[in-house]
């Protein structure tokens, strides 16, 4: 049994500020500390069910976060953010399941800590085929395009939510409560770590009855940006097309070429956005 895991940092257990997640923040280096503690945690969890091969994404920011001799030496890891093409969910095709470790809820729809979208304050919405969504139910869509179902999540309260309200009847690892975006009621990090492991464990138990969350037909996906700048930039990208000026649209026939064509113009309209004026 293969076990894929997408590591986030907005999610991770006792991580409420942006001094933390970022590299130019003063915690940086105690926030990958975290991030390493709760990534074992769910390695430890999904051998313990069962898992004979683990490979985790370092999917947040630079990609560069987990401490590299800390990690669990059962798992391999893919470091580094240059030309991932699947992004968050890079090499998902072939696994049995996808734990998704210290992911957020998506920007701008609850109070959930460091809710976001793809990037920061470039990104006002994202939308496939015309509803609202976010990192999770994109590369949710994106392991389902391979068959690779999703067991189980870990975040705040606001994340559990939406995977429940998405996804179905996976596993949540609440391990924060959300009182606004960068606060929040944290569980202890020794009962973080045991509520990591013990849904991790549960959901790969429950391996089989867990199905992949699926797009069928073609997918439209759009950006809503709050800078009309970047998304005049962004519809330089062959295929797609404005529809407002600050949304930009990309549709394909199923989401893999959906999202390959959203992805190019996500990378080339962050580009358009100034610093002081968006």
């Amino acid at each position: 049994m293969k076990i894929y895991i997408v590591a986030d940092g907005e999610g991770i257990s006792g991580v409420v500020s942006s001094d933390e997640m970022h590299p130019t923040g003063s915690r940086f280096e105690e926030f990958r500390k975290l991030m390493t503690m709760d990534v074992n945690a769910a390695i430890d969890g999904a051998f313990e069910a069962g898992a004979r091969e683990v490979l985790v994404n370092d999917a947040h920011w630079s990609s560069l976060n987990i401490i590299y001799e800390k990690l669990d030496a059962r798992a391999e890891i893919i470091r580094g953010g240059s030309n991932k093409r699947l992004s968050m969910v890079e090499q998902v095709e072939g696994h049995d399941g996808a734990l998704f470790i210290g992911l957020h809820a998506k920007v701008g729809h609850s109070h959930g800590v460091a809710n976001e979208t793809m990037v920061g304050p470039e990104m006002y919405e994202m939308r496939m085929n015309g509803m609202p969504v976010g990192e999770l139910e994109i590369n949710a869509a994106l392991a389902g395009y391979f068959d690779v179902p999703v067991l189980m999540v870990s975040g705040d309260d606001c994340l559990a939510k939406e995977a429940k309200r998405s996804l179905g009847n996976i596993e949540t690892a609440i391990v924060k409560y959300a009182i606004d975006r960068w606060t929040a009621r944290c569980l202890s990090l020794e009962n973080s770590h045991k509520e990591i492991k013990n849904k991790v464990s549960q959901a790969v138990h429950r391996i089989k009855e867990i199905k992949p969350y699926t797009i069928d037909g073609q997918v439209e996906l759009e950006i809503e940006w709050t800078s009309t700048a970047a998304c005049k930039r962004a519809s330089q990208v062959p295929g797609s097309y404005m529809k407002s000026p600050r949304i930009i649209a990309y549709k394909g026939n199923d989401m893999l070429e959906a999202w390959h064509g959203i992805q190019a113009c996500l990378n080339l309209g962050i580009t358009g956005f100034d610093p002081l004026y968006g």
